[in-house]
């Protein structure tokens, strides 16, 4: 699976500017010493989608043809904002679902109002 790597510093930084949520892009890895966040492509590109933001779309087509992706997303995240960064966690959230059943979750249909329809029996 190919992801964006964010060191433990960078992603300080970040959440200095879009708060904790950042810290849910992607998995936590660490050594013991050092640690650092997985962001899965593949939940950036479908935050992308689900955006539909042309300009964004055109901004990830060029940060995937670079080699080293860490600084391009940083700068796709600050030039995109908090929009961004909430849209890529729940498509990672929405994949580590998919993973975790190992199936593919259909997209999930509008949230629909119910009523409650009470019943009032009249004593007579």
């Amino acid at each position: 699976m190919k992801a964006i790597v964010l060191s433990d510093d960078e992603l300080k930084l970040l959440e200095k500017r879009f708060g904790r949520e950042v810290r849910h892009m992607g998995s936590w890895n660490s050594d013991g010493t050092f640690g650092h966040s997985s962001v899965p492509v593949v939940a950036v590109q479908k935050a992308a989608a689900a955006l539909e933001n042309p300009d964004l779309t055109m901004a990830l087509s060029r940060l995937m043809q670079t080699p080293e992706r860490t600084k391009p997303f940083i700068e796709l995240l600050e030039t995109f904002g908090p929009a961004l960064v909430k849209s890529i966690v729940a498509a990672y959230r929405e994949r580590s679902l998919e993973l975790m059943n190992g199936t593919r979750l259909a997209s999930k249909p509008p949230n629909r109002q119910t009523r409650s329809v009470s019943v009032v029996i009249a004593a007579g």
